[in-house]
């Protein structure tokens, strides 16, 4: 019996160190080309998913407050994920200009970096509490009629314009 419990102890705490320690290995595993398929995915499926809510309702008036709250609340919350998808090495000079439009300004310029991901955060934050209050004006006007990321209040067009290159043409 003794015997027994002791093997299954063993068999717990090496599962449990194994789980613990999975995450760091697929990490460090993935390739830099992975990773940045996983940052674009991440930027377009996740963050662009929410974004496509706000431009929607700015431009066509689609959906509600609630779900421009919704999604600005997302934002808010995907912001917290965005460093972890930027490891070093893993934008242009690294890579072609064809696999990635991230700059090296992006690793050159840690804090700048860090200050729009913040910004987006805390205008998001803010979008998140007019649509919340009703104030559909407001709302409007930080979004942009236009639903271009590129004209908003929010701060993703300032990240792009330091931190992100032209796309290649193909």
């Amino acid at each position: 019996m003794q015997l027994a419990m002791k093997m299954m102890a063993l068999t717990l705490a090496t599962a449990v160190a194994a789980l613990t320690l999975l995450p760091a290995t697929l990490s460090h595993a993935a390739s830099g080309e992975e990773v940045i398929k996983a940052r674009i995915a991440f930027m377009k499926d996740d963050v662009g998913e929410q974004w496509k809510t706000l431009a929607a309702f700015a431009k066509n008036s689609a959906g509600s407050l609630a779900d421009v709250e919704k999604s600005a609340r997302a934002i808010v919350d995907l912001t917290k994920k965005i460093p972890a998808h930027f490891p070093k090495d893993t934008g242009r000079g690294n890579y072609s200009d064809d696999v990635t439009r991230a700059l090296p300004a992006i690793w050159k310029d840690g804090a700048g970096f860090q200050k729009e991901i913040q910004r987006l955060a805390d205008e998001s934050g803010k979008l998140a509490q007019l649509a919340k209050d009703g104030n559909n004006d407001a709302v409007l006007a930080m979004i942009g009629t236009s639903g271009s990321y590129a004209r908003t209040k929010i701060g993703c067009a300032e990240c792009h314009k330091s931190f992100r290159g032209p796309a290649v043409k193909k």
